[in-house]
């Protein structure tokens, strides 16, 4: 583990705070009426040039209409650039999986998983912790067996299935197959 996964998350609450304030269509000066607060403290705060003790941001975040803690959830958007994908292995053989749903609150789990030429899933049939599973073929193909079904993707084909429905896969081509997994939840 890195020192910075040890990090605790930064927020950056002047710029919530701002975001929070232009999206009500409130001005600086209707905050510092509301709040009993200085616009010029408000703006500074806004602009992370000074910090607020806690009687401060709680007054701001009443002027606002919010609740405090708001200011302090985990970012809604979490940007994972191809060449940072944390790689990971769910299983089978040839197979390498990159994790592209990092700092999502758990409802789903989205990969992007690589599959050599005779690459798959494992020869029996599985069953994986997600009541959706929804796959769809970027490069390559993909042959699936869903129950006693048994389906042949190729690029742009999806299939979405219950992942308790025993299930398995396999690259029946002669290139390299690239998918992009969504299980929900996340397992």
């Amino acid at each position: 583990m890195d020192r910075d996964s040890l990090s605790p998350p930064s927020f950056p609450i002047g710029q919530r705070l701002r975001a929070t304030r232009l999206a009500k269509g409130f001005t600086l000066e209707q905050v510092a009426r509301r709040s009993g607060l200085d616009k010029s403290f408000i703006s500074r705060l806004e602009r992370e040039a000074t910090e607020a003790s806690v009687a401060s941001l709680l007054r701001v975040c009443a002027a606002l209409g919010i609740q405090p803690s708001s200011l302090f959830e985990l970012p809604k958007v979490n940007l994972v650039r191809s060449a940072e994908a944390p790689c990971a292995h769910f299983g089978g053989e040839g197979v390498r999986d990159f994790i592209l749903s990092r700092g999502l609150d758990g409802e789903i789990l989205v990969l992007r998983t690589e599959v050599e030429p005779g690459g798959h899933g494992g020869k029996e049939l599985y069953i994986f912790p997600a009541d959706t599973d929804f796959v769809t073929v970027l490069e390559g193909s993909l042959e699936f067996t869903v129950g006693e079904e048994r389906y042949v993707l190729y690029p742009g084909d999806s299939l979405t299935f219950c992942g308790q429905e025993p299930h398995t896969w396999r690259n029946p081509g002669s290139v390299r197959a690239v998918v992009l997994w969504v299980l929900s939840p996340a397992p």
